[in-house]
């Protein structure tokens, strides 16, 4: 019996004492590392001094934007150690031009960034000098982008932050993707127009679904604005032929496959349509045509000249 008591009694012990040393252990690794902590906040070595950045796209943005974003100055410098790093990550993906950062420090004076930006796939017209993603997230096209040739989309959203109106569209926002049947249906004639082999001489300038789902069945509609770029027979003069291109909403890629073919059939006009101009400027924009295919197996074509 006695044997018994003692055998609790050494496990009691044992319990209470292990316990007490990892208390203390832990106790005195804190303190430790508290006075290191302490010290290199105070040792100037390990002031930021240097911002390396990685990416899948090579200084994607300019490292002094980058510490911009982070509050960190030159004239005014941090210690590595009292950076915030949740913070930091935070303050980046809050930038509607960064989709995802990671940041670590890198002794003694370097933060290192790897962070992705955005990448545009057209430029929203319903708002100035904005862009949009694949997945619909809004950011500034310039100056952090250079200019490209980017398509327009057109959607006939409300006002930035606005309420929702009729037909479910919702004022843009940044950090929140534009989610709507206008933006999904001009997505997809965006990925129609470059899975097809015909781009070469041929600009996209605007995809306008903005009526695509009008109330009134009559209305319904999307218009594709093309420009053909053709030279002349000399070389030295642009000649682009803009086309307004009205196609149905439902079974749009059937008349899409159509369009294209008439267009390969128009380039003889274009020939004759240089061959009777006398060009005195580097760049001539001919009258549009309005190409009208939203009666299946029929086409209207309108000349404004």
């Amino acid at each position: 019996m006695s044997r018994t008591q003692w055998s609790y009694r050494q496990a009691a012990f044992c319990l209470i004492g292990s316990t007490l040393a990892t208390l203390f252990l832990s106790t005195g690794a804190y303190a430790f590392w508290k006075k290191g902590r302490r010290a290199r906040l105070a040792d100037s070595r390990y002031l930021i001094a240097a911002i390396v950045q990685t990416g899948p796209e090579k200084e994607a943005l300019k490292t002094s934007c980058l510490a911009e974003i982070l509050g960190l100055s030159a004239d005014c410098p941090v210690s590595l150690y009292g950076f915030d790093i949740k913070e930091g990550k935070r303050k980046l993906e809050a930038n509607p031009m960064i989709a995802s950062a990671h940041l670590r420090r890198v002794d003694p004076g370097t933060l290192y960034i790897d962070y992705t930006v955005r990448k545009p796939v057209a430029r929203l017209g319903d708002y100035e000098n904005i862009a949009l993603d694949k997945e619909g997230y809004l950011f500034p096209l310039s100056p952090f982008f250079p200019p490209k040739n980017l398509p327009e989309i057109y959607l006939g959203l409300p006002p930035f932050l606005g309420d929702r109106d009729q037909e479910g569209r919702e004022g843009g926002r940044w950090l929140e993707p534009v989610k709507n049947r206008h933006l999904e249906l001009a997505l997809q004639v965006l990925r129609f127009l470059e899975s097809v082999p015909w781009q070469e001489e041929m600009r996209i300038k605007r995809i306008d679904v903005s009526k695509a789902f009008s109330p009134s069945y009559g209305q319904r509609e999307i218009v594709l604005m093309t420009e053909d770029e053709v030279f002349s027979e000399e070389g030295k003069t642009v000649c682009l032929f803009p086309k307004f291109v009205r196609l149905p909403v439902k079974e749009f890629s059937g008349q899409l496959s159509n369009f294209l073919s008439l267009r390969r059939s128009m380039q003889e006009d274009y020939k004759l349509q240089i061959a009777k101009t006398r060009f005195a400027q580097p760049t001539v924009t001919f009258a549009p045509r309005i190409i009208d295919l939203r009666i299946s197996k029929l086409a209207f074509i309108e000349n404004n000249l």
